[in-house]
């Protein structure tokens, strides 16, 4: 789509692409990068899937495991910093594949090793490109589909994480202790594949190359791919790649007079959110092997806890449409308190049916799930253009530090009050971020677009 700008052809790549079909190539590119997502969801629960195989297997016990946990959620956190920084600088298109086969190969070394402490550096330096591989994906996922396909595709890398849980316990239920290794093959050798096609297949962002004057024979190619071809005299620009009028926005920006009950509150609700789902997913295969689940059912235990988390990644965002954020987040949270306090009373014997307990862990998953999965969109939009970026940093970074010292609360709790102490630990921790979301002022109005969400989650 060329304009006359000054007697000039102009092609402005960002209206260009929103304008024009949705490709074949475009979609197998969003199918690649959603399976990064994916994959990425698999490796990061595989420790905790495994963690009873290997008690059984190394003669070691669960509390070996927590500063593991914590190591690999620190190399998350780094991860996401530095990846997020470098896919700007380098490129969407081989940051992510070093990210998939930076979490890819330590995760098959896995299956190689026999002692707990070789389990640090895999997991830490697997832990990186976990970080790394999610704002690399999702940045892909948005630039490279049109306007009115972009939700869907957002949607899809939402969805991504909680399917890999999904698919990783759909595995590990069917892997006997014996044969550990197994799962951990199949969550490295995978998205080596996966790295393998992307090398062929996935294409750069034609955003990032479209400012990179010297990237212009790679652009002009990429876009007759789309079936939109570029005329080759024309000037390529991007009209959403403006310059942002560089404002200093500190600690005390975000905690003046107008912004300091909001941040207060989005910083509560990212921690104790994350602190749940993290604590869960560490250590609820851990706690059923103990109590003497078959392994297929404590591997089956976190493939129903994701499934919640994919129906509240597809319900969430329609729940803030149809009533707010602030009705559909106080409802989710209190619904987790409810759902902990109901793990906390069913008796965790095999002899049982299992029925009541899969049921309430999957309305938990999925509770919890739909919390985090929707503050990302309220935190864009608490705060002004001006503040948005150092707004949702500030919380999410917050909320990592949540995911890092999860492990060793969920074994604390573990240890001093037992499994259904623990449920009833994280029921406390849910009411506390049901509390935040309360204090939270500025709250996302009901029948938001969906045109308005995605502005929403790309700013």
């Amino acid at each position: 789509m060329a304009t006359s700008k000054a007697g000039t052809n102009v092609m402005d790549i960002s209206r260009a692409i929103d304008a024009g079909k949705w490709s074949n190539f475009q979609k197998l590119a969003v199918l690649i990068s959603a399976l990064a997502i994916i994959l990425d969801g698999f490796a990061n629960q595989a420790l905790a899937l495994s963690i009873p195989m290997l008690i059984k297997m190394w003669h070691v016990t669960r509390e070996d495991f927590k500063w593991v946990q914590v190591v690999g959620y620190a190399g998350m956190a780094v991860g996401t910093i530095a990846f997020g920084i470098l896919g700007d600088k380098a490129g969407r298109r081989p940051t992510l594949m070093a990210c998939v086969l930076l979490f890819a190969v330590p995760t098959l070394a896995i299956a190689f090793i026999g002692s707990v402490p070789a389990l640090y550096p895999l997991r830490f330096i697997g832990g990186l490109g976990l970080g790394g591989c999610m704002p690399n994906a999702t940045a892909l996922l948005a630039e490279l589909t049109p306007a009115r396909n972009r939700a869907l595709a957002v949607t899809s890398g939402i969805v991504g994480i909680p399917i890999g849980g999904t698919l990783g316990g759909f595995i590990a239920a069917g892997v006997p202790a014996e044969q550990w290794q197994n799962l951990y093959l199949l969550s490295g050798a995978i998205p080596v594949a996966i790295a393998v096609i992307m090398f062929f297949v996935l294409p750069e962002s034609p955003r990032y190359l479209a400012v990179r004057p010297e990237r212009r024979a790679d652009l002009d190619k990429l876009m007759a791919k789309f079936g939109n071809p570029i005329d080759p005299k024309a000037e390529v620009v991007d009209s959403l790649d403006k310059p942002q009028i560089k404002t200093k926005v500190t600690l005390g920006t975000l905690f003046g007079v107008e912004y300091k009950i909001d941040t207060i509150g989005l910083w509560g609700a990212m921690f104790f959110t994350l602190l749940s789902v993290y604590g869960v997913i560490n250590w609820l295969p851990a706690i059923l092997g103990a109590a003497k689940y078959p392994g297929s059912l404590t591997g089956s235990s976190l493939m129903w806890f994701n499934v919640g988390g994919i129906a509240a990644a597809l319900g969430g965002a329609a729940c803030f449409n149809r009533f707010g954020s602030k009705g559909a987040l106080v409802v989710m949270a209190a619904g987790s308190v409810l759902a902990a306090i109901w793990l906390s009373v069913i008796p965790l014997n095999p002899a049982l049916p299992t029925t009541s307990l899969l049921l309430a862990i999957t309305l938990q998953g999925g509770l919890i799930n739909g919390v985090q999965t929707t503050m990302y969109a309220l935190a864009a939009f608490v705060y002004p253009t001006e503040m948005r970026g150092a707004g949702i940093g500030w919380a999410v970074g917050i909320g990592r530090l949540g995911s890092i010292v999860s492990p060793l609360f969920g074994i604390y709790l573990l240890d001093a009050a037992g499994p259904h102490g623990f449920f009833i630990g994280f029921a406390v921790t849910m009411a506390l971020s049901l509390v935040s979301i309360l204090l939270i002022r500025r709250h996302m109005p009901k029948r938001i677009t969906a045109v308005a969400a995605v502005k929403a989650m790309e700013a």
